[in-house]
């Protein structure tokens, strides 16, 4: 069974790998942020007023500028949130700083966002409660089980969602993923299109995969390991295929919370 502590930090790791990674590919794009770019401060001043939202807190002409200091920002926490050794005020402060930026960054930049970004803020507030609170305090794995709860019901309702849908409970709903221009990957749909079948096994798997994960908590140890293999799998696979790497890190680093709570609610 993991301790809080280390669930706590074994979390850290994993979200901090991958705010990592987000960040510096979003270093390397903004410079469309600026005057002459694709999301200069008119279309963003645009995009804002569609979303009913006050220009305010747009940040203006040299938006570019401040956007490159919050993402250098980013990246300087997420390293430090990688590395051991520190105290857990230090870890607190470094997930409060990130769950501020993705504030700053959500109201800034409106394109792009999905799943894993939510799922981050998630395991960033829970870290940052769960490292401010003291070892001694009874409340302090209340964060942990935040996470848990939070990638458990994401799992399940991901999967309600998709056996609702007509194309994935045919089985063709891979083959139109992996033939659009943004997810697609020409090989892998050519595979699917000659084998039908196999669309069908690999979406009504993801289907169950999705459904039946939040028994991990309260099953045996064997099936708790198969699932969270599972998962890893699937957004391994989303990762290479479709590629949405960042729901990789996202979600598998709510794998120590979920270890750590089975671990309570079995008694270990």
């Amino acid at each position: 069974m993991l301790t809080v502590e280390s669930a706590a930090r074994i979390t850290a790791i994993i979200v901090g790998i991958g705010i990592l990674q987000g960040s510096l590919q979003l270093l390397f794009s903004l410079k469309e942020f600026g005057s002459s770019g694709l999301f200069d401060w008119n279309s963003r001043q645009i995009l804002a007023r569609s979303h009913g939202a006050s220009r305010g807190w747009m940040v203006g002409h040299s938006g570019s500028v401040w956007l490159r200091i919050v993402v250098i920002a980013r990246i300087v926490c997420s390293i430090a949130l990688i590395t051991p050794f520190q105290s857990n005020l230090l870890y607190a402060s470094y997930a409060t700083i990130i769950l501020l930026s993705s504030l700053f960054l959500t109201y800034q930049i409106r394109y792009g966002k999905d799943g894993s970004n939510q799922i981050s803020f998630i395991i960033l507030a829970g870290l940052a409660f769960t490292f401010l609170l003291p070892t001694s305090s009874p409340f302090q794995a209340v964060g942990l089980y935040f996470i848990a709860a939070q990638a458990l019901l994401a799992y399940f309702a991901a999967g309600i969602s998709k056996v609702s849908n007509a194309q994935w409970r045919q089985g063709s709903a891979m083959q139109s993923i992996l033939n659009t221009a943004t997810y697609g990957h020409s090989t892998a749909a050519a595979v699917l299109r000659r084998r039908p079948w196999l669309g069908g096994f690999v979406g009504w798997s993801v289907i169950v995969v999705e459904i039946i994960f939040p028994l991990a908590l309260v099953a045996p140890p064997g099936v708790l390991v198969a699932l969270l293999f599972a998962g890893a799998m699937l957004h391994l696979g989303t990762a290479v295929l479709i590629g949405l790497d960042t729901f990789f890190w996202a979600f598998t680093a709510t794998f120590p919370a979920i270890i750590f709570v089975h671990g309570v609610l079995l008694g270990r």
